[in-house]
């Protein structure tokens, strides 16, 4: 006797990501590193929808200048380890202001056991997600 399932033992997460709000009228997006399309699906949702600008003048450049994704094996099972490295820069010409705000965020998850590559793929899409939360959740404790 077997059992044999189609569907993935492990749920997706979605986690709900706060606004963020700059007193400037415009903004963008670099990545400097070649990112997974998860990653970079999550990335400029989260830039369009969730980062807000509501000034009269200014500029933010948000920029994603490193990646890492590393997969461990440990004892009966594997880990991912992701970090991601950013800069914001605020320039407020006419005040003559210029902000630097960098940071690292890094996230990891595990899987051990019987699993199935789907499985692990969920894990990993789960950490990249993390991730995203943890840089806006990070990014808004330094304004």
């Amino acid at each position: 006797m077997s059992c044999v399932a189609d569907e993935s033992l492990i749920n997706p997460i979605k986690p709900e990501l706060e606004i963020i709000t700059f007193d400037v009228v415009e903004k963008k997006l670099q990545v400097n590193k070649v990112l997974p399309e998860n990653v970079e699906r999550l990335l400029t949702k989260w830039f369009s929808d969730k980062v807000k600008i509501n000034g009269f003048d200014g500029r933010l450049i948000f920029t994603i200048s490193d990646y890492s994704e590393n997969i461990i094996s440990i004892s009966e099972g594997k880990r991912v380890d992701i970090s991601l490295t950013f800069k914001l820069v605020l320039t407020k010409p006419i005040m003559s202001q210029t902000k630097f705000i960098e940071g690292v965020v890094s996230s990891y998850g595990t899987l051990s056991g019987n699993y199935s590559l789907s499985d692990f793929d969920t894990v990993i899409q789960n950490t990249q997600t993390d991730l995203i939360f943890r840089l806006s959740r990070d990014l808004k404790s330094k304004i």
